[in-house]
């Protein structure tokens, strides 16, 4: 007998060796070829293990991850197992497992059973590129959903973000004796300042405001602001701005403090039979009047609504201001005094005052659109900081001597 043709000789285990590797090279072209056009991770998942069931020669794979996804193709029935020769049993499985990991962390497991022989290194490589493959669809399938959940999200939020600028008024005061300039330019698509007005008899109420934070939680506290601020106009203004402090505050104050926030408030209010000009300030800043060109700064006597209850502390003084035809006052937001040049350095109170003071007989409109004006230049292209936002009322000359004509 010829050795070479032994079954046991080194030729034919080496020649069988080549057969089984070309097996399996073939094998792992035909599993780069495996597509599947689902994002659903599931589906794409069994697409992949039907297909390399067929190059494992496999009775069953089995697919599993650690977040509790199962997904198993094929049988681990005995009952539809193969049956050795001679024999009433079915043949006993043999079992191949892998492990695989990504670089985000994910996990999955692949068992792979078959009864006619054993798995090879061979056959353990070709798991491997299985499993990496299915591990691969389900984190696109993830990223799928995640890319959808964000977009939902996103629109959400544009939808909430616009609503809540709605809130802000867009009409003007009917009385001939305030100009009246008021605008707020959110930092993102929703911002926490706030201004509304409204007149009630021959009263014209106003607040402006700043609530702690940015973007949408601020801007939903905001609508609340005005809203409340709307009712205690008609509730407790015939009795002051003091008064509608008071009513906001306690209205809000549980809310707020809940909720980790706080609310910088000046309420207004202008008498045009009386003439006056009556102020109330909780905690914020800046607030500047001036009654011959020299602008002043009207301080806060108490602190913001949500940080202590307003009935607990200190009373709240009106500041009374005798409403003499230019007088002006001036109401920002901490956007424009700290606002960033590109070299970092903050925009300022100072500045701010030097072109109020430098353009007295502008009207309230034109002064308002030269302050957004100068600090988009002052800026040159650095990020808004905070929400920009300033209410100009100008006590009007010609309304004053048309109430002095008989």
């Amino acid at each position: 007998m010829n050795p070479t043709e032994n079954a046991d000789s080194p030729i034919t285990s080496i020649t069988s060796a080549l057969v089984d590797a070309n097996d399996q090279l073939l094998a792992m072209y035909a599993l780069t070829e495996v597509t599947t056009d689902s994002l659903d991770g599931e589906t794409a998942v069994r697409e992949i293990l039907q297909q390399a069931q067929t190059l494992l020669r496999a009775d069953a794979l089995i697919l599993d991850e650690p977040e509790g996804l199962s997904v198993a193709v094929g049988t681990s029935d005995a009952s539809e197992r193969p049956v050795a020769k001679n024999s009433n049993s079915p043949l006993a499985p043999t079992t191949a497992s892998v492990s695989v990991t990504n670089e985000s962390g994910s996990q999955v497991n692949l068992t792979a059973r078959r009864a006619d022989q054993p798995f090879g290194t061979a056959d353990h490589k070709l798991l491997t590129a299985v499993a990496n493959m299915a591990l691969g669809a389900l984190h696109t399938s993830r990223l799928h959903r995640e890319a959808i959940d964000q977009a939902v999200v996103a629109r959400d939020h544009d939808t909430a973000s616009q609503l809540a600028v709605r809130a802000l008024p867009t009409w003007q005061p009917d009385m001939a004796s305030v100009d009246l300039f008021a605008r707020s330019d959110p930092a993102r698509a929703a911002g926490g300042d706030l201004f509304t007005y409204a007149e009630v008899g021959d009263t014209l109420h106003f607040v402006v405001g700043d609530v702690s934070g940015k973007g949408l939680p601020a801007a939903m506290m905001m609508t609340n602001v005005i809203s409340a601020s709307l009712a205690a106009f008609h509730g407790s203004g015939h009795t002051g701005p003091a008064a509608v402090l008071s009513q906001i505050d306690s209205w809000l104050y549980e809310f707020l403090s809940d909720a980790g926030l706080f609310v910088t408030l000046v309420v207004g209010a202008f008498d045009q039979t009386t003439n006056r000009l009556r102020l109330a300030n909780a905690g914020h800043s800046p607030v500047f009047w001036s009654a011959d060109g020299a602008f002043e700064l009207i301080e806060a006597n108490v602190p913001p609504i949500g940080v202590l209850p307003l009935n607990v502390g200190p009373s709240i003084e009106e500041v009374v201001l005798d409403a003499h035809p230019a007088g002006r006052l001036v109401v920002a937001s901490d956007g424009f005094s700290e606002q960033a040049s590109p070299g970092g350095e903050m925009f300022g109170e100072e500045r701010l005052v030097a072109t109020l003071s430098a353009n007295p007989h502008r009207s309230s409109g034109e002064l308002g659109s030269l302050l957004y004006d100068e600090i988009e230049t002052y800026a040159d292209g650095a990020q808004q900081g905070d929400d920009r936002t300033v209410l100009i009322l100008t006590i009007r000359d010609d309304a004053k001597q048309e109430r002095a004509d008989p």
